[in-house]
């Protein structure tokens, strides 16, 4: 297992408090439950803290409530702090998941959940630092990274609550530097990772999907067309972007300007490269402008930064 290199993304803050029977488009998208939550809140609070790879999060509700969860773009390590939740996966395991225990939710695997708690507490974790960590990163959105459910191992277990508890200010806090937040990071991933070991997807043939995915890889520095896509796909364009909508609820390009943007980032934060114009270039991406901005957006900071940081010398 391999520790984390690279910028630690800036402090954010979550704050959502109401009383509705709806939590909110915004939490919707981060917990994939657009189609809807079955339930009547009467009061709902939520708040939380951390950078874009590690945070840790908390809410409070009213109610008994059932729903869906749609593939996310954080994993998600869970606790809840009183009465019970029943979570189903894809794969047709059941969970009864009593207080206290948390239990893993792998971000492409597509949930059922049942709870009737008024207490919840989420650690969030990107794809990108767990991809990282575990040196997964030639099979990123090829292939879904996926991690048991449930932890077996009392010992690690008990060492993630207890990395939990001594990493919670750091986490949570504004003040805590970029370097101590990407070590607090670090920490906190190999706990959990600890606990819940990654595990195998089931091996399946490719989908049109997957090959769509491959070709992107292969072919990222050049130019490519959605037409080009498509027919490495064995599909119509269209048909290449229902499928994307369907299961990555995403269009083609989008997904392949994601992609550039993650190997742009990857440039940068080795140090070695001579400047942001160059690897932007290279990646194919040619207005300086929305090449930034789009980047700013994924990452949370300008690219400038990234390298800056990347070249910054440490003791």
């Amino acid at each position: 297992m391999n520790p984390v290199s690279g910028p630690s993304s800036p402090y954010l803050r979550f704050r959502k408090a109401t009383i509705s029977a709806r939590r909110g488009p915004e939490l919707d998208h981060v917990y994939g439950t657009g189609g809807g939550i079955g339930s009547v809140l009467e009061q709902f609070r939520y708040a939380g803290a951390g950078d874009a790879d590690v945070s840790l999060r908390g809410a409070s509700v009213e109610g008994t409530r059932a729903g869906t969860m749609q593939r996310r773009r954080d994993h998600i390590v869970f606790w809840i702090g009183d009465g019970t939740a029943t979570i189903t996966s894809a794969h047709g395991g059941t969970v009864v998941v009593p207080p206290g225990r948390p239990l893993f939710l792998s971000a492409g695997t597509v949930y059922d959940f049942t709870a009737a708690t008024s207490r919840v507490t989420m650690l969030h974790l990107s794809d990108a630092i767990l991809r990282t960590t575990v040196g997964a990163q030639d099979t990123a959105a090829v292939q879904d990274l996926l991690f048991e459910e449930l932890a077996r191992d009392e010992h690690a277990l008990h060492r993630l609550r207890a990395v939990l508890e001594g990493s919670t200010a750091a986490l949570t806090s504004a003040d805590t530097s970029a370097d101590a937040r990407a070590a607090v990071n670090d920490r906190v991933v190999a706990a959990v990772l600890a606990a819940f070991p990654r595990r195998e997807a089931d091996p399946v043939a490719p989908t049109p999907v997957g090959r769509a995915i491959a070709f992107m890889h292969e072919h990222a520095h050049r130019e490519l067309s959605v037409q080009e896509v498509a027919e490495a796909a064995g599909l119509s364009v269209r048909g290449l972007q229902d499928a994307f909508a369907r299961q990555l609820q995403t269009s083609p390009m989008t997904h392949l300007r994601a992609l550039r943007l993650d190997g742009v980032h990857e440039d940068l934060a080795s140090g070695s490269v001579d400047s942001v114009a160059d690897v932007a270039r290279a990646w194919q991406f040619h207005h300086p402008g929305r090449f930034a901005s789009s980047y700013a957006a994924r990452f949370g900071e300008k690219p400038s930064a990234t390298l800056r940081w990347a070249r910054t010398p440490r003791p």
